[in-house]
C-alpha cells in the first residue's frame, strides 16, 4: 500500500493549457449542439447557464442565441470549476465517436482511465500527474497513425485526452 496522495487542480484550471479561441470554440459547440445532448445532460446546463451566465437583453441567458451565450460564458469557464466540469462533460457526450477512439487509444498505451459513460464531473478535479513519455505530440501522431481518416482537430484530440484521463499535464512522471 502506498502512502502517496493523488493531487488534483480544480477543473478550471485547463484554461491554462487552453488558448481563448479554442475555448471559445468549445463552448460555441456545446451551446449550438445542445439539443443533441441527453435530456440530464440539458438540464444540467441550463441550470448552470441561468445560475452563471449574464448575456446583456435577456432575463434568461439560457434563450440566448449560442454565440451570445459562449461570450458569456468565458468568465464562469475561466472561474468555476463546476461550469466547466459540465461544459466539459458536454462536450464529450456530443463527440462520443471521439471519445471512444481516444479511449481506445490511451487504453492500448497503458493508460488507466474511467469507461467514457462516468460521469467526470464527481471528480475532484484533474489529476496533476501526466505519463511520462506521453506527451500531445506522441499521442497526437499515435492517434493519426491510427486514424489516417480522422477529421478531428489535434485541439480536440488533445481535450478528449485530458477529459477522458482526467489529468493535466502539469507533472510528468513515470507510473508505477
Amino acid at each position: 500500500m502506498s502512502d502517496e496522495k493523488i493531487e488534483y487542480f480544480q477543473f478550471h484550471a485547463i484554461n491554462e493549457f487552453m488558448v481563448d479561441e479554442y475555448k471559445l470554440q468549445v463552448l460555441k459547440s456545446v451551446f449550438s449542439g445542445f439539443e443533441k445532448l441527453p435530456s440530464e445532460w440539458q438540464k444540467k446546463l441550463t441550470a448552470e447557464i441561468k445560475m452563471k451566465i449574464t448575456v446583456p437583453g435577456f432575463r434568461n441567458s439560457a434563450v440566448a442565441p449560442f454565440g451570445l451565450k459562449a461570450r458569456g460564458a468565458i468568465k464562469p469557464f475561466e472561474n468555476d470549476p463546476d461550469f466547466v466540469g459540465v461544459v466539459l462533460q458536454s462536450w464529450l457526450l456530443l463527440h462520443k465517436d471521439l471519445a471512444g477512439t481516444v479511449k481506445k487509444l490511451l487504453d492500448g498505451r497503458g493508460w488507466e482511465i474511467l469507461p467514457v459513460e462516468a460521469d467526470r464531473t464527481k471528480l475532484p478535479g484533474f489529476m496533476t500527474r501526466w505519463p511520462a513519455k506521453e506527451d500531445y505530440t506522441v499521442v497526437l501522431e499515435a492517434f493519426h497513425g491510427e486514424n489516417p481518416d480522422s477529421k478531428d482537430t489535434d485541439d480536440d484530440i488533445s481535450l478528449m485526452c485530458v477529459w477522458l484521463s482526467t489529468r493535466l499535464p502539469y507533472m510528468v512522471k513515470e507510473e508505477e
